[in-house]
């Protein structure tokens, strides 16, 4: 009976999870609808601490720095098209040093491999960015350390890293979060921004929500079934 508790409550959990997702979305959505009103203004001003950092959540910026092509990142496991491979993350280095990573798009797995990582093509120098603002990705389920300090070499690839385990990897500031480099702007990889959300819209989340609750309240049906069975 315990047994079905504990599954009636995961189940629950996992409701509740995803109508938490579907109000993310939703709230992406309306920040990027207003986001679209206005013409992008400087990144730099805005990132005083994490804090303001996130709340500059879907806006659009421009971002001027120094590029340090030397010291890329891979996020891991990206899928475009149906192919799996990595998006590119590139440190851009403000007057005051500090890193904002701009989110360059999706490129596929090397030749070699996960065994052999691309190095993918960089601009150098002082270079002007524009794009919408995101908070870092988050895994549904962290398993491992995916940001671990101890790679050695560049470019590295990382799997969900925290905050923290970015600002470990460069050993100084990072802002809280990455420009996604525009579609139009030249100097990236393939992207589609838009096709996440297209895909899995708010609507389809709490559609999943209404399933998992339904499925919690079927096993606390079995439960007090059975038990009525035991008492008779």
């Amino acid at each position: 009976m315990l047994v079905l508790i504990l599954v009636a409550g995961a189940l629950c959990g996992l409701g509740v999870w995803q109508i938490d997702r579907g109000e993310t979305k939703q709230a992406m959505l309306a920040q990027r609808a207003a986001a679209s009103q206005s013409a992008p203004t400087p990144l730099a001003r805005e990132l005083g601490d994490d804090a303001s950092a996130r709340a500059a959540h879907g806006q659009h910026y421009t971002l001027t720095g120094r590029v340090d092509a030397s010291h890329q990142l891979l996020f891991d496991n990206q899928v475009f098209e149906g192919r799996v491979g990595y998006r590119v993350w590139t440190p851009v280095v403000l007057e005051d040093g500090r890193r904002v990573l701009v989110d360059r798009g999706w490129v596929p797995l090397g030749p070699g491999g996960r065994s052999q990582p691309p190095d993918p093509e960089a601009p150098t120098g002082t270079v002007a960015f524009r794009g919408r603002w995101r908070g870092l990705p988050e895994a549904g389920m962290r398993l491992g350390d995916g940001g671990a300090c101890e790679q050695r070499g560049w470019p590295r690839v990382l799997n969900y890293p925290t905050i923290a385990q970015l600002r470990c990897q460069y050993d100084g500031p990072v802002a809280a979060g990455l420009l996604l480099l525009a579609e139009d702007a030249p100097g990236g990889f393939a992207r589609d921004w838009d096709s996440q959300l297209s895909r899995m819209p708010p609507v389809r989340h709490y559609g999943y929500a209404i399933q998992w609750f339904a499925m919690a309240l079927a096993v606390l049906a079995i439960f007090v079934i059975v038990n009525l069975k035991r008492v008779r």
